[in-house]
């Protein structure tokens, strides 16, 4: 698949809230880290944290996503608006690096200050 339309497809899947298909794009015995929030490994734990994460929230939107590739790793870089249930938002820069294993993610690294998402 080509870079940038396997990095849409990824983030698509996000902002839809699909965790299942999010998950698709984890290797079985991938890793998933949030920011400084503990790794969650195994693609049927990343499905289930990924979706209690999605229900937390009213919405999520990224925008502006640069991406790289080097020694079958992924680099992505962009915007993400979180938008709160009461209705008000944070936006942040992040950046993330996906480490690939057979045209999957095997680490998904998530790079963010979103120290103030819950407050």
């Amino acid at each position: 698949m080509e870079l940038k339309s396997f990095v849409y497809e990824v983030y698509n899947s996000i902002d839809q809230a699909n965790a299942a298909k999010f998950a698709s794009f984890i290797s079985p015995t991938g890793l998933f880290r949030f920011a400084n929030m503990p790794a969650v490994v195994g693609n049927r734990e990343i499905e289930e944290y990924v979706d209690g994460f999605f229900k937390s929230l009213k919405g999520i939107s990224h925008s502006n996503l640069e991406s790289w590739e080097a020694n079958n790793t992924l680099f992505v870089n962009g915007n993400v608006r979180y938008t709160r249930h009461n209705g008000t938002a944070l936006e942040a820069p992040f950046s993330c690096t996906w480490k690939m294993q057979d045209q999957l993610i095997h680490e998904y690294l998530i790079f963010i200050d979103a120290s103030e998402l819950y407050k």
